[in-house]
């Protein structure tokens, strides 16, 4: 984005000097009004990465809270996936093929991106991210070229560190009846191998056995328990980041978050300034 749009400035402003004599107040004020919303939009565009990446609560694996977060870690796989066409260890990639035709033009043969999850880790835990969705920058790059054939790909490779925004999800992991099912069983199996302890619990009129009301109350207190032990398992680490519903910013990159906020807060004031020649400029035009 960022790079195009320095692009139209740089290309309007080099026609503008080739031809200044050929151009009319009316043609040139068109065009900077044309810039002038180029600017805005850039700003906005800047902007709004720039709030979302400062204003986001920044949060280890393990004291990660539901909803939208931003964490740093070592992206990897327990068997990393590897790149199609330069066969690189990476937990993620989108790769290009083109063909040079009778034009000498490049023509695009095929594309691929690849969505499997992978993990981030860091001192506190293990996450699961699925990468479907995300706006994913400043990852490495391989191009090569061989008969007339050009491949590029473009990759996070594994056991690197990444930043991400996105939104964190613990509810299917302790949500899912059946698995709380079979917990509940697995423990009240457990309870009745010690009868003496089972009575002590839940006999409680003290008439040597469990009728079905003192039942209802075991199983109740199985689940509550089966309840806690999957929401603490999904407290610490076992919960997935995906892309938020609500259309905000789901970013995965390679770089840190320092360097995100110093690159997009530059940007901004890049555009601002812009904004305001071209502002001056219109004024006195």
């Amino acid at each position: 984005m960022n790079l195009i749009t320095c692009g139209i400035y740089l290309g309007l402003l080099l026609a503008g000097l080739f031809f200044n004599n050929a151009l009319n107040s009316g043609t040139v004020h068109q065009v900077l009004i044309g810039l002038v919303l180029l600017a805005i939009s850039a700003f906005a565009f800047n902007f709004w990465r720039y709030l979302a990446i400062a204003k986001a609560p920044v949060s280890t694996i393990a004291a990660a809270a539901q909803g939208y977060i931003e964490l740093y870690g070592l992206a990897d796989m327990e068997t990393p996936i590897r790149s199609p066409l330069h066969s690189v260890p990476c937990v993620w990639f989108r790769s290009w093929v083109y063909a040079r035709d009778h034009k000498n033009f490049w023509r695009l043969v095929s594309y691929s991106q690849s969505d499997a999850v992978f993990t981030l880790e860091d001192d506190s835990g293990i996450c699961t991210v699925n990468p479907r969705g995300a706006e994913v920058i400043h990852m490495l790059k391989k191009t090569s070229n061989h008969h007339n054939h050009r491949y590029v790909e473009e990759y996070l490779p594994a056991k690197k560190p990444l930043y991400l925004i996105g939104n964190l999800d613990t509810r299917h992991y302790f949500s899912d009846q059946k698995t709380i099912k079979k917990d509940m069983v697995e423990l009240i199996s457990d309870w009745k191998s010690n009868q003496q302890k089972l009575l002590f619990r839940f006999d409680l009129d003290r008439n040597g056995e469990i009728d079905q009301d003192e039942w209802e109350k075991a199983r109740e207190e199985a689940r509550q328990q089966v309840l806690r032990q999957h929401m603490n398992q999904a407290h610490t680490g076992d919960f997935q980041i995906s892309a938020p519903k609500n259309g905000q910013l789901y970013l995965l990159s390679g770089m840190s978050p320092e360097f995100l906020r110093a690159g997009y807060r530059c940007w901004v004031i890049t555009h601002l300034l812009i904004l305001v020649v071209l502002l001056i400029a219109i004024r006195l035009l």
